[in-house]
């Protein structure tokens, strides 16, 4: 039924611009972006008939939702799929837009953004006004409205008469950026937001406060990633990023010029790692299954999570929710036995293939391959660990104990464990 629609819009399209050529544009309109939000800006006409292909940064999987205010009776609206390219119609009895301006809609799928568009097509059949468009190649612009257009901070986008806040930074922040999914929201609109530390820095303190100044609820998303639900308020997002690297570490363990007090530093300061007392990391004692999936946790955000599901893994340890956690999200994996074993030395494998497993979970590319039969104990590896060890040694995560040793079964010390997460956390910075 879809293609069929999309068909006749089509044919209905072309069929108008054949009775009327397109008239010359003074002044072409253009594609808002707003977040996802997809509107028209720059209407001069009394148009019926829209169409326009958006070309998109991935495979548009998923689907479009058209805006509310093009439900109305005597509008019909569908979309078709080619690859990354998106083509939207749009067809009314009625003429479309409103104060030269037209909502479409919204990309329907985390991460998509427009990266060109082409083939706009505005028609009017009615034969008291010509003035049509078409357009091969469309600009693109972002942020709040323009070219006459200013619907104000409380207008909700789609004509709806919903009313939207502001979502803003706080002035003064440095050593960072942040990046929001939308500039206005709706009460009870999931709004996002990515925080990004300038190399050298790490994320501090966040806080997100209402009109008010009452603390608004965030939740971790994981890689600087953020969300709040919005109030009936306009909302103000603090930060504060510091130097990654502190002034003194407080560890007499861990001296100027050893290889990992680097990495010691950067996860102390990102807050991944603590010592085992206060003045000592115990840099080469051996890391436990638990430990590293808290550690992973923290990295995540501390996202909510339920209860444990491995008889081995009690309420109230301080691994139990970072557990639930990681197998409700396919992080990590029991044994056979159906035991997590948290109290047991974590192997090189075993870290290879929960980082592996994580960065899959974050739509990371990880189809990178190191050649293992370089090492001569590349027979050892589990069956389970040996794209995630090719994966990890391709990315510089995990290094041979020498140029010819691996060691997937052996254990991983604080100073190594330190230094493959400081390279993951670069990693995944970096993509």
């Amino acid at each position: 039924m879809k293609r069929i629609l999309s068909a006749l819009l089509s044919l209905a399209l072309a069929a108008a611009l054949l009775v009327c050529p397109a008239a010359a544009a003074s002044s072409a309109p253009w594609l808002q972006m707003n977040g996802q939000s997809v509107s028209l800006q720059g209407l001069s006409g009394r148009y019926t008939a829209v169409q326009v292909t958006l070309n998109l940064n991935r495979e548009a999987a998923g689907s479009f939702q058209f805006a509310p205010s093009l439900s109305s009776s005597g509008t019909h609206t569908t979309y078709t799929i080619s690859g990354n390219s998106l083509t939207l119609y749009v067809s009314s009895s009625s003429a479309l837009g409103r104060g030269g301006a037209l909502a479409l809609g919204s990309l329907a799928g985390q991460g998509l953004t427009v990266e060109s568009a082409s083939g706009l097509k505005l028609v009017n059949v009615d034969s008291n006004d010509t003035d049509q468009f078409v357009i091969d190649s469309v600009e693109i612009k972002a942020g709040s409205s323009q070219g006459g257009f200013d619907p104000g901070p409380g207008w909700d986008g789609w004509g709806g008469g919903v009313t939207r806040y502001p979502v803003q930074a706080a002035p003064g922040t440095s050593g960072g950026a942040l990046q929001f999914s939308t500039t206005h929201a709706a009460p009870g609109e999931t709004v996002s937001f990515t925080t990004t530390p300038n190399p050298g820095y790490i994320l501090n303190s966040l806080a997100v406060t209402d009109s008010t100044g009452r603390g608004v609820a965030v939740s971790g998303l994981g890689g600087g990633k953020w969300s709040f639900v919005m109030p009936a308020s306009a909302v103000t997002v603090s930060v504060t990023f510091t130097p990654a690297q502190p002034a003194a570490l407080p560890f007499r363990d861990v001296a100027q010029g050893e290889w990992f007090r680097e990495a010691v530093s950067y996860v102390y300061a990102a807050h991944l790692m603590n010592g085992t007392s206060p003045d000592l990391f115990s840099p080469w004692e051996t890391t436990t299954r638990g430990m590293i999936v808290t550690i992973l946790y923290r990295y995540e955000g501390s996202p909510a999570a339920g209860g444990a599901s491995f008889p081995d893994v009690p309420p109230g340890e301080y691994y139990a929710v970072p557990v639930a956690w990681a197998a409700a999200s396919g992080v990590v994996k029991g044994y056979e036995t159906g035991l997590f074993e948290p109290q047991s030395p974590i192997t090189r494998e075993q870290m290879a293939a929960i980082l592996y497993r994580y960065a899959q979970r974050r739509g990371l590319d990880v189809s990178g391959r190191a050649n293992l039969s370089l090492y001569a104990d590349a027979g050892q590896i589990s069956p389970y660990a040996v794209d995630a060890m090719a994966w990890a040694v391709h990315t510089g995560l995990i290094t041979g104990v020498d140029s010819s040793i691996l060691q997937p079964g052996g254990s991983a010390v604080r100073a190594q464990v330190a230094t493959i997460l400081m390279r993951f956390c670069q990693y995944v910075e970096a993509h």
